[in-house]
């Protein structure tokens, strides 16, 4: 109830702040008559312009050209409290509470090389006190506190220019961005994500970058992109100790692909842009995030990532206000672990629709499912907990306020036809206090559903708040 009335509130408040105070201080002002000079004034002015010729004109200063070497950060501080969960029993994991109280830098450059190469690295650090404290005595376990505790990564490192003159390659680490939903991914598969705290932020920030080798075309309104990704990186997800965690034990090591870089992934893009309206066609051979349960020649069970072939397509049509979506990606040779060899197939398709014809304001409603072929009933049991079809709705409305100052958004993920597979909302506000310094503060509520990751979470409700200084 409390995240209706707040949504209510963002919708009906715009028109009315600031609305008064405006008429008050444009009150008395008309359209003053326009004054003309006397008649003898005039005749003194006369043959006189404001332009006097080119030696009155000021000189154009020449543009400065870019910085060769252009350096930026960021340093953040985040707070999440725990607000829902109740005492655990004697040999329980206690979740109330401060869960995190993470301090984060993050860096970046760009540096020109010459005619239309340049270089990017970009960085973060960030460590977490909170992920090494203690549960009646014991210190957490070591797969949480590895996990949630600290981390320092290179985010994205590459090179990219021009190799003719219709040709640019980039090569390196870097976010492979697919597909036009920024609520679900449909053909957006190239990058894993990390889904350990699943909720707190939106999919652009979950993007985990990958090492590839990418070749653009350009004709004009097409370009492709023939992209190769050597190394080898899978979904984040939650570890024991965590409140996310769902498993009853330690996962089993993966083995397959067993090594950081090997054989690479495969992936094609087309993208057309015309007035409007455009398309996107997408191909990949890839490994499946999801790993299945397999047996080695000595019978001991492992998980395995197999490989997986995508074909998918997106677009968008624009119609006024309304930015109208829609995506859809078919996955051939899943393997899943109830199903021994047998090889799965997987449709899954999306529409979506965004309009922006209230004045400072953003409202985005998408739908998307996943059909399972050849639908097997024993994937309904664990480990795959798979469903015939899963769909799933999304809405998200953002609203300005405050002379853009001020950014509220609530978002609405609802897996299932009603929410019987598991929701999550998040209502949040952002602040800008200067244009270095910005804050972020707002509520998480999840509602467990009948399948993972949205098993018995519905207490992991939690408010977070973040600090965000630019430099």
């Amino acid at each position: 109830m409390t995240l209706r009335v707040a949504l209510v509130l963002i919708l009906a408040a715009g028109p009315v702040l600031g609305q008064g105070e405006l008429d008050r201080v444009l009150e008395g002002f008309g359209d003053a008559p326009s004054f003309q000079p006397p008649d003898d004034v005039q005749a003194v002015l006369e043959g006189f312009d404001t332009d006097a010729g080119p030696a009155s004109r000021q000189p154009t200063l020449p543009e400065e050209p870019p910085a060769r070497l252009q350096f930026g950060g960021r340093l953040s501080q985040r707070f999440v409290v725990n607000v829902a969960h109740d005492a655990p029993p004697p040999s329980g994991v206690d979740h109330r509470g401060l869960s995190s109280m993470r301090s984060r830098l993050d860096l970046d450059a760009d540096v020109r090389l010459g005619p239309g190469w340049k270089a990017r690295i970009e960085g973060h650090l960030w460590l977490d006190p909170a992920a090494y404290g203690t549960i009646d005595g014991k210190a957490r376990p070591p797969e949480f506190s590895d996990a949630y505790g600290r981390e320092a990564e290179i985010d994205e490192f590459f090179l990219q220019g021009p190799v003719s003159g219709r040709f640019d390659l980039t090569f390196g680490r870097q976010v492979l961005a697919w597909g036009r939903s920024e609520l679900f991914r449909v053909t957006d598969v190239l990058n894993p994500i990390d889904n350990r705290i699943p909720g707190l932020t939106d999919i652009k920030d979950h993007r985990l970058p990958v090492t590839a080798f990418r070749l653009d075309h350009y004709a004009d309104p097409w370009s492709v992109s023939m992209i190769a990704i050597p190394e080898r990186r899978f979904d984040e997800l939650p570890v024991p100790g965590s409140d996310f965690f769902a498993g009853g034990e330690s996962p089993r090591p993966r083995t397959s692909p067993d090594n950081t870089f090997g054989a690479p992934e495969l992936a094609l893009a087309l993208n057309g842009t015309f007035p409007g309206w455009d398309i996107s066609l997408y191909a990949a051979r890839m490994f499946d995030d999801r790993p299945h349960l397999a047996a080695t020649p000595a019978g001991e069970p492992l998980l395995r990532h197999s490989r997986i072939t995508m074909a998918g397509a997106a677009g968008t049509l624009v119609r006024g206000s309304l930015l109208i979506k829609a995506e859809a990606a078919l996955f051939t040779g899943l393997r899943l672990s109830n199903a021994g060899a047998r090889k799965f197939s997987r449709l899954t398709t999306l529409a979506g629709v965004e309009y922006s014809g209230i004045a400072n304001t953003s409202i985005a409603l998408e739908a998307r499912n996943h059909h399972i072929h050849d639908f097997d009933d024993r994937l309904a049991s664990l480990p795959d907990d798979r469903r015939r079809n899963e769909p799933a709705s999304a809405l998200r409305i953002q609203r300005t306020f405050l002379s853009d100052t001020l950014d509220v958004t609530f978002l609405a993920l609802t897996f299932g036809e009603t929410g019987e597979l598991g929701a999550v909302r998040r209502l949040q506000f952002d602040y800008a206090w200067t244009d270095a310094l910005q804050l972020s503060t707002g509520l998480v509520a999840y509602q467990s559903g009948k399948q993972a990751p949205f098993r018995e979470i519905g207490n992991n409700d939690r408010i977070f708040a973040t600090l965000n200084f630019h430099f």
